[in-house]
């Protein structure tokens, strides 16, 4: 279900992907990235094992350090479970999410001791409450972004009180960016600039600890590529 709480809007800003291409009329943008991650599942696991830039390795600090207590996981668009959920698993019970069938066909057997789940990450449901923490490394910014309120809401409810989150957002405003061949398969993407993002966490009910801005030098695709990273906290009421 859409929500429309904590939609931010403004002035627009250059995407962080200069993309020109623009998506088909009748394409499904949630469509296009699942038959895209299915089409170069090989491919984008040998680039992304290379973590350039060590970021997941960074933030998951955050989960390990200082927070006493965690036991159960959710990373929402796992992929082929490496370095993602492979990283988390070593510390943490994992259930990896992902909206394409041939992503988590790798991630079963390349992190045999997680579970996981293929769907939407829109679209999939947990009990309130089930997770001490939710990373979304590299996914949320695949998802339409009038669909991201609310599944950062979601996201809020799947915690428990003083539960984190960890997620990559865009660096710059973009309604759809759209690459017809991306590691040789059309992808989609969408966000909003750092401070409505920002915003837009806040709105879920969840306290930022940490939002930075972080450059890596060579993406997945060769190409040098900013994120920001939002850490936050589910807030205790007492």
């Amino acid at each position: 279900m859409e929500s429309n709480v904590g939609i931010p809007s403004g002035t627009q800003h250059p995407p962080f992907f200069a993309m020109t291409n623009t998506l088909p009329p009748d394409a499904d943008p949630r469509q296009v990235v699942a038959d895209g991650y299915d089409a170069i599942g090989p491919i984008y696991l040998e680039q992304a094992r290379k973590d350039l830039g060590g970021l997941r390795a960074r933030y998951i600090r955050y989960l390990t350090e200082g927070f006493p207590g965690c036991s159960e996981v959710l990373d929402l668009g796992c992929g082929a479970g490496d370095p993602g959920t492979k990283m988390l698993s070593v510390y943490f019970h994992a259930t990896g999410v992902d909206i394409s069938p041939g992503q988590i066909e790798l991630a079963r057997k390349n992190v045999p001791d997680a579970d996981f789940v293929v769907a939407d990450i829109a679209d999939v449901e947990f009990p309130d409450g089930r997770f001490d923490a939710v990373t979304a490394f590299y996914s949320i910014i695949h998802l339409p972004r009038e669909l991201q309120p609310g599944l950062l809401e979601k996201i809020a409810r799947w915690l428990g009180p003083g539960g984190r989150f960890i997620g990559t957002f865009h660096s710059g405003a973009s309604e759809a960016d759209y690459d017809p061949d991306w590691l040789g398969a059309p992808m989609f993407w969408s966000g909003f600039d750092p401070a409505d993002n920002r915003s837009m966490v806040e709105a879920a009910g969840l306290r930022i600890i940490s939002a930075r801005n972080e450059k890596i030098q060579f993406d997945v695709d060769g190409s040098p590529t900013t994120f920001q990273w939002i850490v936050a906290e589910k807030v205790k009421h007492v």
